[in-house]
C-alpha cells in the first residue's frame, strides 16, 4: 500500500542475546527520526498527518464499507453514553485490502523501534460513528493496562502500540480525538468510569482523512461525539505487540477467512510472523 514519503529515517541494529542463526540479529529501517521516537516513547503518540494518499483513503474506505454492508445493522451500532458506534474486528480475515497493511512500513517499523524487533498484528479492527446516531463518541479510557498494586518483582507491564488510521476528516462537527499526552507512564493513575469532561491538559487533535496517530495502547484518550451537523467517521485500528504476548480476544474470527487462507499459501517468514505464527515466543 501506497503512503507518503518519509525522508527522515534511520536504522537500528538489534544484536539479539539468547538468539541464534538468523535470529541473532536484527536491522530495522525505522520510518521516523530518533527524536520521533524519543516523543512516542515519552509523550505516547506521533503524529503522521496525510500518511496515506487519498487513493489509498479511498481504496480502505471502499473495503470498510465492504465490511459494513456484510455486518453492520441498526441492532450492531452502539448507542450507549461510553462507547456509541459500530467496531468490527479482525478485518483482515474479511477484505483483501486490509492485507496490504501487513507490511506497512511507517507503521510496522515504529511498532519494532520501541516494542523491539520481533512484533506481531494483534488486531486489525475499526470504529464507524454515525452523525444521525446518538451518544456517538467515547469517555476517557485505555486499552490495555491492568496493573496489580503492589506490582509483583517479575510483573511485565503491557507494552502495545495502537494505530489510529482517520478514513474521514475530524472536525468539531464529526468529532475529534483528545489525547492526555505522557500518561501511559502513570501506570496506577486511573480516571472516573464514564468520564467525558475537557483536560487542562488534553490535546484535541483534528486531522485530515488519511493521518495516523500511532499511540501506546496506554495512553488515556477519548473521541468526541459525531454530531448531526457532521458526517460518517471511519477510523481502523491497527494494533502491534510483542510476538510472546496473546493475541487479541475482541470479536470472533471467521472459519476460513483471509488471513488463514494467506497463512496456508505462503512461505514469506515476514508474514507468517506478523500473522502470529512465526518469529520469537
Amino acid at each position: 500500500m501506497r503512503h507518503a514519503g518519509i525522508t527522515d529515517r534511520h536504522t537500528l541494529h538489534f544484536d539479539i542475546v539468547g538468539g541464534s542463526g538468523e535470529h541473532a540479529a536484527r536491522d530495522v529501517e525505522v520510518y521516523a527520526t530518533r527524536e520521533e521516537i524519543e516523543q512516542l516513547a515519552t509523550q505516547g503518540y506521533l503524529l503522521r498527518e496525510r500518511l496515506f494518499p487519498q487513493e489509498e483513503v479511498e481504496r480502505l474506505r471502499e473495503a470498510t464499507d465492504a465490511v459494513e454492508a456484510d455486518e453492520a445493522g441498526p441492532e450492531s451500532i452502539g448507542r450507549g453514553v461510553n462507547f456509541g458506534g459500530w467496531f468490527p474486528r479482525h478485518l483482515m480475515d474479511k477484505h483483501e485490502t486490509f492485507l496490504e497493511l501487513i507490511k506497512f512500513p511507517p507503521t510496522l517499523s515504529v511498532a519494532r523501534a520501541v516494542l523491539g524487533p520481533y512484533v506481531n498484528i494483534r488486531q486489525l479492527g475499526a470504529r464507524v460513528s454515525y452523525p444521525g446516531e446518538p451518544n456517538q463518541q467515547t469517555h476517557w479510557h485505555i486499552h490495555r493496562r491492568h496493573v496489580p498494586d503492589p506490582a509483583p518483582a517479575f510483573y511485565v507491564y503491557p507494552h502495545t502500540i495502537d494505530c489510529l488510521i482517520y478514513l474521514d476528516d475530524t472536525d468539531d462537527a464529526s468529532g475529534p480525538l483528545a489525547i492526555l499526552p505522557g500518561s501511559h507512564r502513570g501506570t496506577h493513575d486511573d480516571l472516573a468510569p464514564g468520564d467525558l469532561s475537557e483536560k487542562p491538559e488534553q490535546l484535541t487533535l483534528r486531522l485530515p482523512a488519511g493521518s495516523c496517530v500511532i499511540m501506546h495502547s496506554n495512553v488515556w484518550h477519548r473521541a468526541y461525539p459525531t454530531t448531526p451537523q457532521g458526517q460518517k467517521r471511519r477510523l481502523l485500528i491497527l494494533c502491534y505487540g510483542p510476538t510472546w504476548m496473546r493475541r487479541s480476544s475482541f470479536g470472533v474470527a471467521p472459519e476460513d477467512g483471509l488471513r488463514d487462507r494467506l497463512l496456508a499459501e505462503t512461505d514469506d517468514p515476514e508474514v507468517r510472523e506478523l500473522l502470529g505464527v512465526g518469529g520469537y515466543q
